[in-house]
């Protein structure tokens, strides 16, 4: 295991990762840890001949493909208390060659599929092997053609397969990976609106745009639009959800006001929930928020919003899907 920080930490709360992270597949793939493509013939990585794990319980990450060759990895990591995130790179691999069972018995085991869009993508392939388990996606954002379509579609999809969760976040491409996507649809008859959407498109807006449609998809299907369930032995669980949700709406905020955005105030909370042994909303009913280090009287009230509905959350909502007719 090493350490690692993810490129959107908000929405990926993993610190480490079995090494060496991904294998280079028979096929474009994506890494959830940069939010970028893994091509074919990317260099080879090879195995570690040992692999260490933190005596501490951690929130780890591992590529389907690698835990396959090294499984006790994962168990070691369990023993210790730690939870998991099992990248499905291969959804054909199956719980048992990973040495887990076929049902959950462990529900410190979680598993995502990764997403790439049009033109990356040759289609939607299920986990067949991990229905039984909790189980989302990470969609990598860009705005191709007809992207905001797609995102839709696939995320309507996915809940029908059984998909728990799903995290949206805009796809990092090079410029060389720009010009080799666009080499690879030469000829398709899509090269010209392909090119004017990687190289002369305000990006930027774009992916805004996409994150916003993931998102509302996501709240009219009622799936969580990010990871609820990387929660170590000893943590409270309400707790690491609660935490997972005010990071989620601190990367809003930041989108909606940019420099002004009070977002650094739900991450000081959230770091705080993590840690805590006693579930947040008990001590909501005793008037005991505020004992948690960065409840605030605006934080306190901003997560019951998150609990109960009513402000600010209606009006941040309003703002950041533009419903209010700003966006």
């Amino acid at each position: 295991m090493r350490r690692v920080e993810p490129a959107y930490p908000d929405l990926f709360p993993v610190t480490h990762v079995q090494r060496p992270g991904y294998l280079p597949g028979p096929k474009v793939s994506l890494d959830p840890i940069k939010l970028g493509i893994v091509w074919e013939d990317a260099p080879r990585r090879i195995l570690p001949a040992e692999g260490s794990v933190p005596r501490e319980a951690v929130r780890a990450m591992s590529f389907a493909r690698v835990a396959r060759e090294r499984s006790d990895i994962l168990h070691r990591v369990l023993d210790r208390g730690g939870s998991i995130l099992i990248v499905l790179d291969d959804p054909e691999i199956t719980p048992k060659e990973l040495g887990f069972p076929a049902t959950p018995e462990d529900l410190r085991v979680s598993a995502l599929l990764p997403v790439l869009p049009f033109p990356l993508s040759d289609g939607l392939k299920m986990p067949a092997a991990w229905t039984d388990w909790r189980w989302g996606a990470v969609l990598g954002l860009f705005p191709f053609p007809g992207a905001d379509a797609e995102v839709e579609r696939r995320i309507k999809q996915l809940k029908r397969d059984g998909a728990r969760f799903a995290v949206a976040a805009p796809l990092f491409l090079t410029p060389k990976d720009r010009h080799r996507i666009l080499d690879g649809c030469d000829g398709t008859g899509v090269a010209d609106e392909l090119e004017n959407a990687l190289f002369h498109a305000d990006v930027g807006r774009g992916l805004h745009a996409l994150e916003r449609r993931a998102g509302v998809t996501l709240h009219d299907v009622g799936m969580d639009p990010f990871i609820p369930c990387m929660v170590p032995q000893g943590y409270q669980s309400n707790a690491v959800r609660t935490a997972a949700v005010l990071r989620l709406w601190a990367r809003r905020l930041d989108q909606c006001h940019e420099e002004s955005s009070w977002g650094w105030r739900l991450r000081r909370a959230a770091t705080a929930l993590d840690q805590l042994p006693n579930d947040p909303a008990v001590l909501a009913m005793e008037d005991n928020l505020r004992v948690i280090p960065g409840f605030d009287p605006w934080v306190e009230s901003f997560t019951r919003a998150l609990w109960y509905g009513g402000e600010p959350i209606n009006s941040v909502w309003q703002r950041w899907s533009g419903e209010d007719g700003d966006g």
